[in-house]
């Protein structure tokens, strides 16, 4: 039996990703978390600490690239996560930053004048081209990644 008939060992994307999904939505929740403990306003333990994020999630693909690549668009779809994860706890937290400013009757918009600006805007910005990218790539191949 050749390599081509033998049969595959089927991936779980279910058993795969969703732990990934809810361990990323743990990590940014506490992050978010200790950002208002702060004062949300350290950059640099925010910045710090999501780049703890960024390795575990670098680690976590390089330990799974295997199954990953059984799962159609699973790169596409693990990237994906990461992304709304990270961008949406960052977004969220100065959504309602930016609310709790304006019900005080503060400037809401001076939120982004500081390091909130990067974390939202830029961040977002840049790494969802990457990942428009990624996904436009991944339709191109037909969900399969080699």
């Amino acid at each position: 039996m050749d390599a081509e008939n033998m049969p595959q060992a089927q991936v779980n994307s279910r058993s795969l990703l969703l732990p990934y999904a809810m361990g990323l939505i743990a990590a940014m929740a506490a992050i978010q978390l200790v950002v208002a403990i702060t004062g949300s306003e350290s950059a640099l333990i925010a910045g710090l600490l999501t780049a703890v994020v960024a390795v575990g999630i670098a680690v976590w693909g390089w330990r799974n690239h295997r199954k990953l690549a059984q799962v159609r668009f699973g790169f596409a779809i693990a990237h994906t996560i990461a992304y709304m994860a990270v961008m949406t706890s960052f977004n969220l937290h100065a959504m309602i930053r930016a609310l709790s400013q304006s019900t005080q009757g503060n400037d809401a918009g001076q939120i982004l004048a500081g390091w909130w600006f990067g974390a939202t805007l830029v961040m977002g910005s840049l790494w969802g081209i990457g990942l428009l990218f990624h996904l436009v790539g991944s339709v191109l191949a037909r969900g399969w990644e080699d």
